[in-house]
């Protein structure tokens, strides 16, 4: 079976066997209504926000790719970045691929630099990620902690009632260890190392090296950071605007907004799906039934905060595709101008 078809179809696959279980019960007639009786003003503020989400990920974006000495403009790295994003809705993972292939194209960067100043975004990103699992702990506890103990205690229970549970964690630890001293094996040896793959392979290694560690030299590590922050408040203010557009969310605390946060991106690292489908439906879901809505409800509201968010970033992702060709030089100039200087 073609690896690539189900590296591709299985995300589909997941998402599709997401959204059944949970729409399987909730009338079509029920999702259609929630939309109807929106709040419209709330849904444009949210949309305002999201732009400027995405201008301040361009902007932090920018900043490393200075430190690497390119100096592409604000408004084509919006693009670009926003072209990424169309593309991991249809394939997971593609958006990094895609965001620095179109810089290339608009600013003659090259891919492995650009991948490599992304890898160093998506450290922050992990480190960022962190605090918010601990800032959403710290603050909702109790809530959180015993929904998690309900949900890992039978899957704990089983796996320690096994008898042979601990032979089958050798056993897996024993074959990793071998497995691994193979592939160091097989890497240092110099007929191997000096294959024309791998002589390839060890380059753009090392142009991807050189990307990320370009973050040590930021010429504005105060501004990157400034611009973290705002990225992940911006985040948390979507959710939180959206809260206005509907009744059912109208009392609901910020903290519940900073909840559904730090699950759907933990969601996404965990259960990559095309935009979030499925994945970020079943855990928001569940996440609203932590702050009593019922379950009916809690499905309906999760796929109405998905649908909002999901299209507007269709909607702007689609204009960056439009907008590329235009920023495609047919003689690439020597320079580009920054706006972040």
């Amino acid at each position: 079976m073609n690896k690539r078809l189900v590296r591709q179809g299985l995300p589909i696959l997941l998402a599709i066997g997401l959204l059944w279980y949970v729409l399987k019960e909730v009338p079509f007639a029920t999702l259609v209504a929630q939309f109807g009786q929106a709040n419209y003003w709330w849904l444009a503020v949210a949309g305002l926000i999201i732009g400027i989400y995405h201008i301040s990920r361009s902007a932090r974006w920018q900043l490393t790719l200075q430190a690497l000495g390119y100096h592409p403009a604000l408004f084509h790295t919006t693009v670009a970045l926003l072209a990424g994003t169309l593309a991991s809705m249809i394939i997971p993972g593609a958006g990094e691929l895609t965001r620095c292939g179109t810089l290339q194209r608009t600013d003659g960067i090259p891919i492995a630099k650009g991948i490599g100043s992304v890898v160093a975004e998506r450290v922050i990103d992990l480190i960022m990620l962190g605090a918010l699992v601990g800032l959403t702990f710290l603050l909702e506890f109790k809530r959180v902690g015993s929904y998690l103990i309900s949900i890992l205690s039978p899957l704990w229970i089983r796996i320690t009632a096994n008898e042979n549970a601990g032979f089958f964690f050798l056993c897996t630890l024993v074959i990793v260890g071998l497995l691994t001293g193979v592939v160091y094996w097989l890497l240092w040896r110099t007929t191997l190392r000096q294959h024309a793959f791998i002589l390839r392979l060890s380059a753009i290694s090392r142009d991807i090296g050189k990307g990320f560690m370009g973050i040590r030299q930021l010429k504005r590590p105060g501004l990157f950071i400034v611009l973290t922050l705002l990225s992940y408040g911006l985040a948390f203010l979507t959710t939180y605007v959206l809260f206005f557009a509907t009744s059912q969310t109208l009392t609901l605390p910020p903290t519940a907004a900073l909840t559904i946060l730090t699950v759907s991106s933990l969601g996404g690292l965990a259960v990559p799906t095309q935009g979030g489908l499925g994945t970020y439906h079943f855990l928001v879901s569940r996440v609203l039934m932590l702050y009593g809505l019922p379950e009916t409800e809690s499905v309906v509201v999760a796929t109405f905060l998905h649908a909002v968010g999901f299209g507007i970033n269709l909607v702007l992702s689609s204009l960056s595709f439009l907008v590329v060709p235009m920023l495609t030089p047919t003689q690439r100039p020597a320079s580009s101008t920054s706006i972040v200087k």
